[in-house]
């Protein structure tokens, strides 16, 4: 990890237990994104998503396949609506966007997963007609847990 990625002031160790491990990959040809973290990393994205604002830092991954590339932060705000997530314009970023409604909704799964989930397993964030809090122009999001050994306490 360079030092040029994580920069004095802009992470909270303390919400993670230490090192940043958080990382999203994106695909340019289908619009997914896959977001992992550690459980501790999941639960301070759902305390932002449920703020309605703010940026988080990420791990660069030199070989990000099979995705297109590696993101260099998520940035959250608070918009109308449901949630939009996507390549921010610059394309170095994770945009998640929506009402406080829908952000909370967001953060509920996020949580609940970080909170339960097995090692290994994953969270699919799909659009689908009728979706609670997810645009139907939103691309897919795929959350795993990573580096955590055992369940949240």
């Amino acid at each position: 990890m360079d030092s040029s990625t994580i920069r004095s002031g802009d992470y909270w160790p303390w919400e993670t237990g230490g090192g940043v491990m958080t990382k999203v990959l994106f695909d340019d040809s289908t619009g997914e994104s896959e977001l992992s973290g550690t459980r501790s990393e999941l639960l301070s994205l759902a305390r932002k998503l449920r703020s309605g604002g703010g940026d988080t830092l990420l791990v660069k991954v030199s070989d990000p396949f099979p995705y297109s590339r590696s993101l260099l932060r998520i940035e959250v705000r608070q918009a109308s609506g449901k949630v939009m997530i996507s390549s921010s314009g610059d394309g170095e970023s994770l945009a998640v966007e929506g009402g406080m409604e829908s952000l909370s909704l967001l953060a509920e799964n996020i949580e609940g997963f970080a909170l339960e989930a097995d090692q290994g397993g994953h969270l699919h964030v799909d659009y689908f007609p009728g979706h609670d809090y997810l645009a139907g122009e939103s691309g897919s999001l795929v959350v795993a847990i990573d580096g955590d050994v055992g369940q949240a306490s």
